[in-house]
């Protein structure tokens, strides 16, 4: 009698939380349409069945898991327009300014040229072949021009090497700040790519194919674009 009773109890008590379960905000079970949430767990895993053989899911490192590899995890994505963010850190105040400080250095030892090329002239004013200072003017002349061209070739490495490093210092900014936002937000994987809705900045096909190839994503959820985080974390201007 007493397990009959028992039993009963606990039949009724199974009864009454599969009400609360299934009872509507509106009160009504008959009319329920919204299940209130019920917390499952805390468990060490989820099985699930499958036609081959069992899943099992287990919390591996605050990430979901389906095995011990480190590869079967469920890692959080994002992306980054770093071509709007590169240009955005480029032509800030502190590289523009290392940029036009080396231009006017170029600039100066170019006027050099200019005036040697013009103190040459005034020596040898309408030199015609034939003429007696004929040959010294034109040997003068070619050493100059050598001299232009060995010092351009050099300015054109020297200016390339700069911006090669102006580049590189920009992409660790970026990586920086990209840093800390994910961090923030708890991000595993940032793909750098461009809106596929962005115009296409070319003019030859070659450039258009570069736009395509630079586009890896054809659709994408907005929520998961954070380079508008990454812009205000760098401290630059907000564009379109």
């Amino acid at each position: 009698m007493r397990n009959l009773c028992t039993t009963v109890v606990c039949s009724m008590l199974a009864g009454g939380v599969g009400a609360v379960a299934t009872l509507s905000l509106s009160g009504s079970p008959a009319n329920a349409t919204r299940i209130l949430p019920i917390d499952v767990g805390p468990a060490d895993a989820l099985i699930l069945s499958g036609k081959d053989s069992p899943l099992t899911v287990r919390n591996q490192g605050g990430r979901i898991g389906w095995s011990e590899s480190p590869s079967a995890r469920a890692y959080s994505v994002a992306c980054v327009h770093t071509d709007r963010v590169m240009k955005g850190i480029l032509s800030s105040e502190r590289f523009a300014g290392e940029r036009q400080k080396f231009d006017d250095e170029a600039r100066v030892q170019g006027g050099e040229f200019e005036q040697r090329s013009k103190t040459l002239q005034e020596k040898y004013p309408d030199v015609k072949p034939g003429d007696a200072t004929f040959d010294q003017a034109r040997q003068e002349f070619a050493t100059l021009q050598g001299e232009y061209e060995k010092w351009f070739a050099t300015l054109q490495k020297i200016q390339s090497k700069h911006m090669a490093e102006q580049v590189e210092k920009a992409y660790r900014e970026l990586t920086e700040a990209l840093n800390v936002v994910s961090e923030r937000k708890q991000v595993d994987f940032v793909y750098r790519f461009t809106p596929p809705e962005r115009a296409f900045d070319s003019v030859e096909l070659s450039d258009a194919m570069m736009q395509v190839q630079a586009r890896p994503f054809l659709r994408y959820p907005a929520a998961i674009d954070i380079t508008e985080d990454v812009v205000k974390e760098l401290g630059l201007p907000s564009q379109p």
